[in-house]
Order: C-alpha cells, then sequence, then structure tokens
C-alpha cells in the first residue's frame, strides 16, 4: 500500500473518521471519498477506445496507463473538496443544460439510457459527475487561469532574450550507404557502391540523379534532399564537415561505423536572433501553459500537505 502523507497523520485521520480498506472496489480514499474502481474504468474509457485498452496493452503497460488516470483522479478530488472549501457554487441550471445538450446530442431517451448504462451511470450519478466536472472548471477559472498581457510577454522575452535564438542551419542533400552488418563482406560492398556514386558526381552527373541510384537512406526518393537541417540531426563525422563546408560544395566520401556518406551543401543560414513579434504568439501559448501548471502544482502540493490521502 503507497501512503501519500505522514503516518500519524493518516492514522489519526482515519481513527477520528473509520473508513472500510477492505473493499475491494476502493483503490484509494482522499480524506472521506472514496475513489472505486468504476471511477478508474470510467477515466480510462474516456482517454483509452475500449479496443485498444483491452486488446493491445500488455499488462505492465495497462498498470502505468490505470496508476497516471488513478493519479488524475486523487488530484481531481482533492482540487474538487477545495473548491467547495472555499465557497465555489455551480447552478442547477448549469447541470441541467450540460445534460440537455448529451440528451440532444443522443437524440432518443432510449439512447441516452443506454449510454448511461455501458458507463455505468445513471442519470442522478450523471449529475454528479457533470456537477463535479463544473466545479472544476470554475476552480481552475479563479484560482488557476492566467491571463498574460503583451507587456508580460515582452518582459518575459527580454529576459530570457537568449532562448529566442534560430541556431545556424543549412541546406543539405546527402547519399548514404548503409553497411550491411550480417554479410561479412557488407562493409567492402558498402564502400564500392559509394566509391561508384561518388566518381559519378565528379565526372559530372547531378547529385540527385546519383542519389536516387545509389542512396540507401530513404531520402533517396527526394533525390536525398533532406532541406533545412541544424546541428544534432546528422551523425557526429558528417555534421561536423557539413557545418564546416561553404555553400553550393559536395564533401568527399565520410566514413562512419554505419555506413558511407557523400553530403552536399546547398545554401546556408547562420544563428540569428528571433525578433519579438515572430515568436509573441508561441510564447504566449506557451508561457500561459508552463504557469497554469505551475500554480496548479503548487495548490495540489498544498493540499497534499493537509490532506489525508490513501492508494492502495
Amino acid at each position: 500500500m503507497k501512503i501519500i502523507i505522514s503516518i500519524l497523520t493518516c492514522l489519526s485521520y482515519l481513527y477520528s473518521n473509520p473508513i472500510s480498506l477492505t473493499d475491494k472496489d476502493v483503490l484509494a480514499i482522499v480524506n472521506d471519498k472514496k475513489i472505486t474502481k468504476s471511477e478508474l474504468e470510467r477515466g480510462v474509457k474516456s482517454l483509452f477506445p475500449a479496443r485498444y485498452y483491452h486488446g493491445t496493452l500488455s499488462k505492465k503497460q495497462m498498470k502505468i496507463f490505470e496508476d497516471k488516470v488513478l493519479k488524475e483522479l486523487v488530484e481531481n478530488e482533492l482540487l474538487f473538496q477545495y473548491a467547495k472549501s472555499i465557497g465555489i457554487k455551480v447552478s442547477n441550471s448549469d447541470i441541467n443544460a450540460s445534460i440537455d445538450k448529451l440528451k440532444k446530442l443522443l437524440e432518443t431517451p432510449e439512447k441516452l439510457k443506454e449510454t448511461l448504462n455501458k458507463s455505468g451511470l445513471t442519470l442522478e450519478t450523471l449529475k454528479k459527475v457533470i456537477y463535479k466536472e463544473e466545479m472544476l472548471k470554475q476552480l481552475n477559472k479563479e484560482k488557476i487561469e492566467t491571463t498574460l498581457s503583451e507587456n508580460d510577454l515582452k518582459e518575459y522575452y527580454n529576459k530570457n532574450i537568449h532562448k529566442f535564438k534560430e541556431p545556424q542551419k543549412i541546406v543539405a542533400k546527402i547519399i548514404y550507404v548503409r553497411n550491411d552488418p550480417t554479410d561479412p563482406k557488407g562493409k567492402s560492398k558498402s564502400k564500392k557502391r559509394i566509391e561508384e556514386a561518388y566518381e559519378k558526381i565528379k565526372s559530372g552527373e547531378n547529385f540527385s540523379d546519383v542519389a536516387a541510384k545509389y542512396s540507401t537512406a530513404m531520402s533517396r526518393v527526394k533525390g536525398g534532399d533532406l532541406g533545412y537541417i541544424h546541428k544534432g540531426m546528422l551523425e557526429p563525422a558528417v555534421e561536423k564537415k557539413a557545418f564546416s563546408m561553404d555553400a553550393n560544395t559536395t564533401s568527399e566520401i565520410i566514413e562512419e561505423d554505419v555506413g558511407f556518406f557523400i553530403v552536399r551543401v546547398e545554401d546556408k543560414a547562420g544563428a540569428k536572433q528571433l525578433p519579438f513579434n515572430s515568436v509573441k504568439q508561441k510564447l504566449a501559448i506557451d508561457l500561459k501553459k508552463r504557469m497554469e501548471e505551475d500554480k496548479k502544482s503548487k495548490l495540489l502540493k498544498r493540499l497534499r500537505s493537509t490532506a489525508a490521502v490513501i492508494i492502495k
């Protein structure tokens, strides 16, 4: 049994609030709220199609996935209890509006009943589920959602300007002949093939045509064209050579353990600072997400420190 609180706090709480942990359907307890297998199954089904969940996952993969869902259920329960404690309210009209949308979507009362049965829910338990979801949405709006002004974004950009640089990049084409490790003569065959390709390039044949004929890489279908690439995308020796070359030049044969290479650099672009306006939109999305995740993480840490949480 995994316990996420101090032993003394847990025992003290359970002594004054006795709850059975022997119930096979109970997977976790958050203060006085039980989280059951049926809740876990509903959570899994909502995130993962049943045909994959039951058909393609190993027991180990399934356990990892279920643990993630259970962790989220525990966290949502902590947040839900907190929302109630600070007086967040959800009206019956909001709940009924959500149910009306579901009824309209399913078209007939029979389809609604069938859907509820498949989910292991009744209309009353569905209302409770919607109530909890609406409470969490409202809590998110009040305590977690973050609004960033353009000045906020500019301030972050200016303080972290080094993060907004586009690295040096090149436009490259490549011929790669793979060594076949299962063939004792694999290396000599590969070497002969790359040498033939190199001689054809030296004699004036088009690099792309030679790449299409001799390369064993997938890029051969595009005449060896890799487009713009930056450091970290090629084999070390190939990368070192390619980034030291001038535009419109072709390398000699480069040998690596995996095979032989010829690289042609078509164009080069140096590293440059990206202006604020070009990164503003993505920065707004990324920074908002990061700040909200941080707020949520800190809130959950605080809630856990005073809660009795037991996970079987």
